[in-house]
């Protein structure tokens, strides 16, 4: 696959791979963990230590489809507080540099496809439901077997990015294991987030 996918423009090659992973076209990791590998951080059990960092699945679209590839965590996003496409294209770049901003569906969006997602995977598990043993270590969190995160950022218009990011936390925490870069709200992905550095050094005193 990989020959082919370099034939591909890079944006369309990475949504490519992310619709496939939301439409369940990726392969499964049916063996369990060894326990060996397993891990407790605050309070929550990942299966194993391998995760997909923010900037791959940035809407939310296929937290499913990559939990079962294997991954221990997932995290989507940045999420910014409102929509907004971000840098201009071409913006993925292979090897050398990645620079597509913070293009967001927004906090709105990505709530709803979370709870969608969350409504159904419980329902899914209350039909399934089979006794286990007591003494099974159950792995995951909100998001079944895996732990999901959600990467937080600020539109590049904003003008208070503190009121961004607590309205992230107050609509997104409720589906999410841990909210990521609370305290890092600069970036290079563009001149507008390299420039809120100082932002970022309020929100984490």
């Amino acid at each position: 696959m990989n020959p082919f996918f370099t034939l591909l423009d890079p944006e369309f090659a990475h949504n490519l791979g992310v619709s496939a992973a939301a439409r369940g076209w990726v392969p499964r990791e049916k063996r369990p963990d060894p326990s060996i590998i397993g891990l407790e951080v605050w309070g929550r059990k990942f299966s194993n230590p391998v995760g997909l960092d923010a900037g791959f699945d940035k809407n939310a679209v296929a937290v499913d489809g990559l939990l079962a590839l294997g991954f221990g965590f997932v995290e989507v996003g940045s999420v910014t507080h409102v929509p907004q496409d971000d840098n201009p294209k071409p913006r993925i770049f292979r090897l050398r540099k990645e620079g597509c901003g913070f293009n967001s569906e927004g906090i709105v969006v990505v709530a709803k496809r979370l709870g969608a997602q969350h409504g159904k995977r419980k329902l899914d598990e209350t039909s399934s439901s089979i006794a286990s043993s007591n003494s099974e270590i159950k792995h995951g969190g909100k998001a079944g077997p895996g732990i999901l995160g959600v990467n937080l950022g600020k539109n590049k218009i904003s003008e208070d990015a503190a009121a961004d990011y607590v309205q992230g936390v107050h609509t997104l925490s409720q589906y999410a294991d841990y909210l990521g870069e609370l305290n890092k709200v600069s970036s290079q992905n563009g001149p507008e987030e390299s420039a809120n550095q100082t932002d970022g050094n309020k929100l984490s005193s």
